[in-house]
């Protein structure tokens, strides 16, 4: 099995060429993206396989972070993964942000952060290999008076790349895919800009 993942949406971007099966014992290439990654893509793709002494013919499955991320790195990872996997021919699989962050650090209970932005973060809490995610971002200080003891993993300085998480997901598991959507965690500034300005218009006039 060798699967390509691509990452485009968290703070460490890269992309993993991970291979398994008889005779891989578990090789892995991983590298690493700039910020705004989605121009350099294609040619990051073309080295890695270089890199890896593979080629686009030989991939059986591509794999896809779905979030929550960077607006921008989500639909930009997204819209390559799924192309490329129609091209080939091949899967196209999609784990979660946190799912990928879990797989990188292994172990007993845990509380994954990233940052959401104006103070706020994603939080995901694995508790008895159970891995429980927010619906909705909360304040950073919250989330940190919450972890009740666990170990708190950021996922922005845990140096970890997920993409290579990501492509040992993709190789042992395959969850049913339909439609890509990915998982932004939540709106825009604008669009919650637009929300106080219509909840207060709102307020004045029952």
């Amino acid at each position: 099995m060798r699967v390509l993942a691509v990452d485009t949406a968290s703070p460490l971007p890269a992309l993993a060429l991970v291979e398994t099966g008889a005779g891989a014992q578990g090789r892995a290439t991983v590298r690493a993206l700039p910020p705004n990654a989605a121009e350099a893509l294609p040619a990051a793709v073309e080295a890695l396989l270089s890199e890896g002494g593979a080629g686009l013919a030989v991939l059986d499955r591509i794999a896809v972070l779905s979030g929550p991320g960077s607006f921008t790195g989500l639909r930009a990872g997204a819209a390559f993964a799924r192309g490329l996997a129609r091209g080939l021919g091949v899967p196209l699989v999609a784990f979660g942000t946190f799912a990928a962050a879990s797989e990188a650090a292994p172990g007993g209970d845990a509380t994954f952060l990233l940052d959401a932005g104006r103070g706020d973060v994603h939080r995901a809490r694995r508790r008895a290999g159970t891995l429980v995610e927010d619906a909705t971002p909360l304040p950073r200080e919250t989330a940190l008076r919450e972890a009740k003891g666990s170990v708190v993993v950021e996922i922005a300085v845990s140096g970890a790349r997920l993409a290579l998480a990501l492509g040992h997901l993709a190789a042992r598991e395959s969850p049913e895919m339909g439609a890509l959507t990915p998982i932004y965690g939540r709106r825009s500034a604008a669009e919650e800009k637009m929300e106080r300005k219509d909840a207060k218009a709102g307020g004045g006039h029952p």
